[in-house]
């Protein structure tokens, strides 16, 4: 009787509450719910405290409902994850099988030329831009097989190249297998290249062959007809004479004359711009040769120049000189100049679109510096002198041009980076004596680096090495005592100061050693 006599007091106290504050109403719908939600509140606390057993009872229908809903709703599904990074900025994929790599190798080198891309020639449109987006599409898939073994060379050369295995020592590198694989990688590029060329070929027979003019009129034909009409001039000659001696007026002969040779020189124009036309060959690049693989090729020979000397006589290896690489790298810059050559012409505004195959980075260039500079430094070791001498001229003469060329790139890439100028500094180390000739160009190139701000703990740490324990003049000590206050004394975390010198470096940075 006390149990409903509490709770009838709180529902009058309740109604009351309502009926006596109308000002504190602001609609019947909203303050009815407000009170609802008062009294369910209120009636639970009840139930809890004097009522426990309809509490229970409550309690057990709720739950048995709740076990019948879970039972009848389907099971949740597992959380997708999504990736943090993009698969296209992974590293590539790597050829690290031996037997697969050797297979794979052998089965591009066996395979006759105009095999492995030259049966999807496309020749529909009519611009050269879209003839060469096609034939880099048609190669695309033997171009990535390529890129996928030159990789696994790469790897397998030395721990220090772009591709190095992880957990590999320079000490267990053997030159002479670095040797026969960084032949191997150059066989498999000019196969690549072979095959390139034919599909060149195929297209200009293919694009002579849908020209009505040329088709109507045959490099062959013409060719017969010159031929007939210079055999016939003997017997032209004897008509003319003829007809001077049977009294025709020389004028009229003159006239005639002059139109024949017109129309000669007419039909040897023609046979010439039809000849032009027939090995004209340099519309784009090669087709399926990206900088990818010069950059490949040119990580592998940098990294293996470091023990050339040790490699066996009339090696791949140790018979390679500066300019190998440095051939290398111009064919990289001529794809490009080549594939761009009819882009930004037609465009007004400053904004130059580059075709993203061909596109060198700053590992064709730093890349080649290295390289020279390794076989500048191995061949001070050299006993035969002529070939020392040979290889100073030609790492002087290509290591300054490559660096001249990166300085006045069209490439959209910086002038340099700190790469650059360490490997710089390696080939004026191997090439030039100690003097203020060396010391100067040091300085000089300190200079463009701390106004440029790449300035690296690297770069101080080269230049000291290089410089530490031959005099390059009194000038150049002093200039070494101040690189020490560069840099701080932690050689954890050592900071470059001041700080506008290092502002460039790490942005202009393209990798690790490059």
């Amino acid at each position: 009787m006390a149990f409903c006599s509490f709770r009838t007091a709180l529902q009058s106290k309740g109604s009351c509450c309502y009926n006596a504050s109308p000002l504190s109403r602001r609609g019947p719908r909203r303050i009815t719910a407000r009170m609802l939600t008062r009294e369910k509140h209120n009636t639970d606390q009840t139930l809890n405290l004097f009522g426990r057993s309809f509490s229970t009872k409550t309690t057990t229908t709720l739950t048995s409902k709740s076990t019948a809903n879970e039972s009848t709703t389907s099971p949740q599904r597992p959380k997708r994850l999504i990736p943090t990074q993009h698969s296209s900025r992974g590293p590539p994929p790597v050829c690290r099988d031996p037997t697969e790599l050797q297979e794979l190798t052998q089965q591009i080198l066996e395979t006759p030329i105009g095999s492995l891309f030259c049966q999807n020639i496309k020749t529909k449109s009519t611009t050269t831009e879209n003839d060469r987006d096609e034939a880099y599409a048609v190669a695309h898939e033997s171009g990535e097989l390529v890129e996928y073994l030159l990789r696994g060379y790469n790897r397998n050369i030395s721990p220090l190249t772009l591709c190095g295995g992880v957990g590999l020592d320079g000490g267990d590198v053997n030159p002479d297998e670095a040797s026969v694989m960084l032949e191997t990688m150059v066989d498999v590029m000019d196969r690549f290249h072979q095959e390139g060329e034919m599909y060149q070929r195929l297209r200009w027979e293919t694009l002579n062959y849908k020209n009505t003019g040329i088709a109507s009129s045959p490099l062959s034909t013409l060719s017969v007809g010159s031929i007939s009409s210079s055999s016939s001039s003997d017997s032209d000659n004897e008509d003319l004479n003829a007809e001077i001696e049977n009294g025709k007026p020389v004028d009229d002969l003159f006239v005639s004359a002059v139109e024949d040779k017109l129309e000669v020189d007419a039909r040897d124009q023609q046979l010439q711009e039809q000849k032009t036309l027939i090995g004209k060959d340099d519309d784009f690049a090669i087709p399926g040769v990206t900088t990818n693989m010069y950059d490949t090729i040119l990580d592998a020979m940098a990294c293996a120049t470091q023990f050339s000397l040790d490699a066996s006589n009339d090696t791949y290896l140790q018979l390679l000189e500066p300019d190998d690489l440095y051939r290398v790298s111009v064919a990289a810059w001529k794809a490009h100049d080549l594939n761009n050559q009819h882009n930004n012409n037609k465009s007004d505004s400053g904004d130059q679109y580059w075709f993203p195959s061909t596109v060198p980075t700053m590992v064709t260039y730093n890349a080649t510096l290295r390289g020279i500079g390794n076989l500048c430094l191995a061949a001070n070791g050299d006993d035969n002198k002529e070939r020392r001498g040979l290889i100073v001229d030609q790492g002087l003469a290509y290591g300054f041009g490559v660096y001249n060329h990166l300085t006045h790139n069209k490439h959209g890439l910086p002038k340099r980076n700190a790469a650059s100028i360490i490997y710089l500094l390696q080939t004026i180390k191997a090439c030039i004596p100690p003097s203020r000739t060396r010391g100067n160009m040091t300085v000089a190139l300190w200079h463009q680096a701390s106004m440029e701000g790449l300035v690296t703990p690297k770069l101080i740490q080269v230049i000291h090495e290089l410089h530490s324990d031959n005099c390059n003049g009194p000038e150049f000590d002093v200039f070494l005592q101040s690189l020490q206050e560069c840099t701080n004394s932690d050689q954890s975390n050592r900071i470059i100061t001041p700080q506008r010198f290092a502002r460039f470096a790490k942005k202009y940075s393209h990798s690790k050693f490059y």
